[in-house]
């Protein structure tokens, strides 16, 4: 845990301005680019995998990346997918 500590510290200290800039504009609100489903295996990482930055994709993660079919209870996956479909495809600006 210690680590991770550490590295959450050096993260904030070594930001540049413009990534500060980012990460304002991005506190705003977000206007993900897509969707991404993947699972929640550790050793993965979609914006690595993608190349794309903070924003670019809403991220669904589970374990298996499964899917369950419509109207099964249970889960957040339809929520999350339904939420980012009805923002994606309007364009809109997803805020929490």
């Amino acid at each position: 845990m210690k680590e991770l500590v550490e590295g959450f510290h050096r993260f904030q200290q070594s930001l540049s301005k413009s990534e500060r800039e980012s990460f304002k504009k991005l506190a705003g609100g977000q206007n993900p680019l897509a969707l991404f489903i993947t699972c929640s295996d550790s050793r993965i990482d979609p914006n690595w995998i993608t190349q794309s930055k903070p924003g670019d994709l809403f991220i669904l993660r589970n374990a298996g990346n499964i899917i369950p079919p419509y109207g099964a209870s249970g889960g957040g996956e339809a929520a999350t997918i339904e939420y980012a479909v009805a923002n994606l495809v309007n364009g809109s600006e997803i805020n929490d």
